[in-house]
């Protein structure tokens, strides 16, 4: 008889199952099953993957609940169903309260209406008790094979009692994965499970009626759940208007605003009218009403916005709703590119918001449509193969030194457990050894590993994404409680099944980066705004083309500074192109356009029409919207019909090809284009399709960059004590900043105790760097030095930092070594030695700091003022380095090579393709080998201007490679655009 199961555990219920939902439809329709139950534990979140699977199927799918109740202070596992679709959503509330590991007792159950409550067979109070319950609407239940068992209690409870086998496998052989799955997550159940099965041979008529009431009961708790078109919750204005006319209101009220009367062109009116109409037609006015407000609402608490992302840049309504800031018809783009009315499809504007502003926005919306309203998006993240070996071999009790030796062991690529086996000899050589312990051990844990790679592991949030609902989001989908936000417990991909529209709001860190620079010009007495910025500024297009973009949005990196060289930036469009032909496949346009730019090739002449689109790029397809216009201008289609031609060619949608092929040479012909130059210029479209970039993005994107480019060139000074700040504390990072604009001629110091802060600070038109990038003092400490110096400092001498110090809690001789060595104390006079004897041995300074300790704001002027050291020590120019070294990543204030340097050249001062003899320290030699195998050395030098990495292929074979190491060198060297070659060393 054919038996619908009652209890199925997904992938979805972490640890407890290793049937994936593919897997599962696959099981589904081979055996030709509409009834399906999935009880997952806790939590709903596979309703969305299995819905998205069943909306307009034959498949009925029945969701379930399977969690933990007390009954007098012991838990026991129930299995929930619903009897209406209210009591489906009162599952949704209850599994918020099992994620979030609430008390549920099975006496807050009972009082649900429209819910069944059934016993676990196997963890449930009669399977661990043999003890009965007798409620309305409660149910015991047994696996199949235990009918028999349990004859005389079913025959005496008949009516109250189903067939609930306990399914979280498909494969009867994933029994041994589900026990080492449950060890991971500390269930109890190591019973034998079923494997999914829906067909069972009945030995009598109990059976047989147990089979049929049981397909029943599951039937009734069966609802149809079907796809929603999309629903925008309405935006209530303060105007008593509709949504449509509101939005035009505030429309017509901006255009003064951004343009001059004389700039308000027909032009301008017939693209806007335009918009208008596509907008009230597919009915998203509400949409865009929802996102300008709170964008507006950001911008008016000074909170910094992206002048656009993606296509909403395309868009002439979202520049004057203040939700872009690219006036669209300017760099010709496309309105359909955004939002086509051929292809209805939901709207998608991103918006880049200032990253450590984020959550202020999302307070405002919360607290604007309310809190059960709004909602977080929930993401899961997955078990991989390293984390999956380690638990694998500790449930098999390996040691740790030889889990450490196996992990290691295992590439950084994305092959699978079982390829690395094969193809990765160290890992094979370093996991056999598991067969001394026991045999084909190695080959168990490969096994099992490679079943538990890939599964869910636990949630997360969608770094981005938030949803607002038209009504209480958790009647409309499952929802959890997760730090004062409700978040979906359905990912991202499914909402729009539900009728949901995703909104990203994305922390950008350059937003940040920009509004510290403008805030900082201004305090520091210049009046500045961003809109005061000339995009035709020459002094910025110079620092870009020379390379110097450290620090610029999307121009960093040594690929991008080549690129920006070869082309040399003189103007705007350029920086939109290097941003769009920088990338895999389009990567090889860049010389051909930097070429073409200065004339060194000829631009090919295909139609004039083809030609004049192209002009800009010279000759070479960069964007979408170039496609669209082609495509409109030959085949005189709209850009509609033209972005639809655009995706299929792009995503080589190969069923359809041949048919718009033969419509755009068709429409070709027909509008006076020679079948020729028509299929030239569709090759060429076929060709670059797949590569061409969204102008629109590129040209908001291009923007950011300028402005960063144009705010390094005119506010040095505050933009390295920006972008410095922005890198908390990292060594690579600050030192590559530092290293630049020294070469420009700005002074930067090493931490210093009485003025620097947790960000680089700039004082007396110095940059000091932040405390936080001593290597080993934490941020809390860092913030309570600060603390400590408000209230004791500026600090007159060591003695007073010392004793003040010690009102700082755990600040021990540890933290002010740390300081020391730093030279973070180098305004005291003393050198670092004769402070860390101070600590050591002063005895009088260590009672003097126990009093002042018990006896605060006690500490006597006179005192201070005349402190002297015990012990004057000489000081040790190569410690001192090695200590800046170690704690700061780079030499500040001491170099053992300056002695050297006064009539030579230092690594900063050299320039490219000459060769130099030039006196520098080693920190370090270090061997290592190529892909080729190959071996080369890895060489840290620096003095007193920069560090830097030199890599030597062992061509001087006389030479001692590492006899090098903790030395003064002097070395012949040539210094490369993005490496440097070292000749010859000789050891001083």
């Amino acid at each position: 008889m054919k038996l619908i199961n009652g209890h199925l555990n997904t992938v979805y219920s972490f640890f407890n199952s290793t049937i994936s939902i593919d897997d599962l439809f696959k099981t589904l329709e081979k055996n030709q099953i509409s009834y399906f139950s999935v009880t997952e534990i806790n939590n709903f979140f596979s309703y969305g993957p299995i819905l998205a699977k069943t909306f307009n199927t034959n498949f009925k799918p029945i969701f379930g609940l399977e969690l933990d109740a007390k009954i007098a202070d012991k838990k026991y596992r129930y299995i929930l169903y619903p009897k209406s679709k209210e009591g489906l959503k009162s599952l949704f509330l209850l599994s918020n309260l099992a994620i979030n590991n609430s008390d549920i007792t099975l006496a807050d159950l009972l009082l649900i209406k429209d819910i069944a409550i059934v016993e676990h067979p196997l963890l449930g109070f009669y399977a661990l008790t043999k003890q009965k319950n007798f409620f309305s609407n409660y149910f015991y239940s047994f696996q199949f094979f235990d009918l028999e068992a349990n004859e005389d209690f079913i025959t005496e409870n008949l009516n109250k009692t189903l067939i609930i086998n306990c399914n979280q496998i498909l494969d009867i052989a994933d029994n041994a994965i589900i026990e080492v799955l449950h060890s991971l997550n500390d269930e109890k159940n190591n019973t034998y499970l079923y494997n999914l099965n829906f067909e069972f041979e009945t030995k009598n008529k109990l059976e047989e009626k147990l089979i049929n009431q049981t397909n029943e009961f599951l039937k009734s708790s069966y609802f149809e759940i079907n796809e929603v078109k999309y629903v925008i919750p309405e935006f209530k204005n303060s105007e008593n208007m509709s949504s449509f006319d509101y939005l035009k209101f505030l429309i017509m009220k901006n255009i003064p605003k951004k343009f001059k009367k004389a700039e308000w062109t027909n032009e301008y009116i017939e693209r806007l009218n335009f918009e208008f109409d596509i907008i009230q037609k597919l009915k998203f006015e509400n949409y865009f009403l929802i996102i300008q407000d709170w964008v507006n609402w950001a911008k008016n608490n000074n909170i910094a916005i992206g002048p656009g992302r993606g296509s909403a840049a395309g868009s002439l309504i979202c520049y004057l709703l203040n939700i872009t800031e690219i006036d669209p018809l300017k760099y010709d783009l496309i309105f359909e590119r955004f939002l086509n009315p051929s292809r209805v499809s939901m709207p998608d504007i991103d918006i880049d918001v200032q990253d450590d502003r984020r959550q202020e926005i999302l307070d405002y919306i919360q607290q604007k449509y309310g809190k059960e309203y709004v909602a977080n998006i929930v993401t899961f993240s997955t078990l991989g193969k390293k984390s999956a070996i380690r638990d694998v071999l500790r449930i098999h009790n390996v040691n740790s030194s030889t889990i450490n030796n196996i992990s290691k062991a295992i590439s950084m690529s994305e092959l699978s457990l079982q390829e690395e086996y094969e193809h990765n000899k160290i890992f094979r050589n370093a996991i056999d050894v598991l067969d001394n312990l026991e045999p084909y051990l190695a080959m168990k844990v490969v096994s099992e590993t490679t079943k538990l790679e890939g599964l869910y592991r636990q949630t997360g949030t969608h770094a981005a994404g938030i949803i607002i609902g038209p009504e209480k989001l958790n009647t409309l989908i499952p929802t959890y409680d997760l730090s004062g936000y409700q978040q979906s417990q359905i990912s991202m991909e499914y909402l729009e099944k539900f009728g949901l529209i995703k909104m990203d709001i994305l922390g950008l860190k350059t937003l940040t980066t920009i509004k510290q620079i403008v805030n900082e010009i201004n305090e520091r007495g210049n009046k500045f705004e961003l809109k005061d910025i000339d995009y035709n500024d020459k002094k910025t297009f110079d620092l870009m083309s020379s390379g110097n973009t450290a620090g610029v949005f999307q121009l960093e990196g040594f690929g991008m500074i080549n690129a920006i060289k070869k082309v040399k930036i003189s103007n705007f469009d350029d920086i939109v192109a290097i941003i769009s032909l920088f990338r895999p496949g389009p990567m090889e346009n860049l010389d051909v356009y930097a070429k073409r730019k200065f004339g060194k090739e000829e631009m090919p002449k295909i139609h004039p029409k083809y030609d004049e689109i192209l002009k800009p790029t010279y000759g070479v397809i960069v964007y979408q919207e170039q496609i669209m216009q082609i495509v409109q201008a030959i085949a005189n289609m709209s850009f509609a019909e033209a972005d639809n031609i655009r995706r299929i060619i792009s995503k080589k949608k190969h069923d359809e090809l041949p048919k718009i092929k033969k419509e755009f040479l068709a429409n070709a012909l027909s509008n006076n284009v020679s079948s020729t130059d028509a299929l030239k210029i569709y090759n060429n479209i076929e060709k670059f399709a797949d590569y061409g970039f969204n102008k629109s993005h590129a040209v908001a994107y291009a923007t950011l960059a300028y402005q960063l480019a144009y705010l390094k060139t005119h506010y040095p000074l505050e933009f390295y004590n920006s972008v410095i700040s922005s890198a908390h504390g990292s060594h690579t990072t600050i030192s590559k900043y530092v290293a630049e604009a020294r070469s420009n001629n700005i002074d930067i110091l090493s931490p210093d105790i009485n003025i620097s802060d947790i960000n680089s600070v700039i004082y007396n038109n110095k940059i000091y760097l932040p405390l936080i990038m001593i290597k080993g003092l934490g941020p809390e400490t860092a913030k309570e030095i600060i603390e400590n110096r408000k209230k004791y400092g500026p600090y007159k001498n060591f003695e007073h930092f010392y004793l003040a110090s010690s009102y700082i809690n755990q600040f021990g001789n540890s933290t002010l070594s740390l300081l020391i060595k730093a030279s973070a104390l180098r305004q005291f006079g003393y050198n670092q030695a004769t402070l860390l004897n101070e600590i050591e041995n002063n005895s009088d300074l260590k009672i003097l700091a126990n009093f002042f300790k018990n006896n605060p704001n006690k500490i006597s002027e006179k005192e201070i003022l005349n402190y002297e050291p015990d012990k004057i020590l000489e000081t040790d120019f190569l410690a001192q380095t090695d200590n800046e070294v170690e704690l700061l990543g780079s030499p500040y204030n001491f170099s053992i090579t300056s002695k050297y340097e006064k009539d030579g050249m230092r690594l900063n001062d050299l320039r490219n393709n000459v060769e130099y003899l030039i006196y520098v320290y080693c920190n370090k030699v270090t061997r290592r080998m190529t892909k080729f195998n190959k071996p080369y050395y890895s060489i840290d030098f620096q003095d007193s201007s920069k560090k830097i990495i030199v890599q030597a292929y062992n061509e001087l074979k006389d030479k001692n490679w590492t006899d090098m190491s903790k030395s003064i060198v002097k070395i012949k060297l040539i210094k490369k655009e993005d490496r440097y070659l070292l000749l010859d060393w000789w050891k001083i």
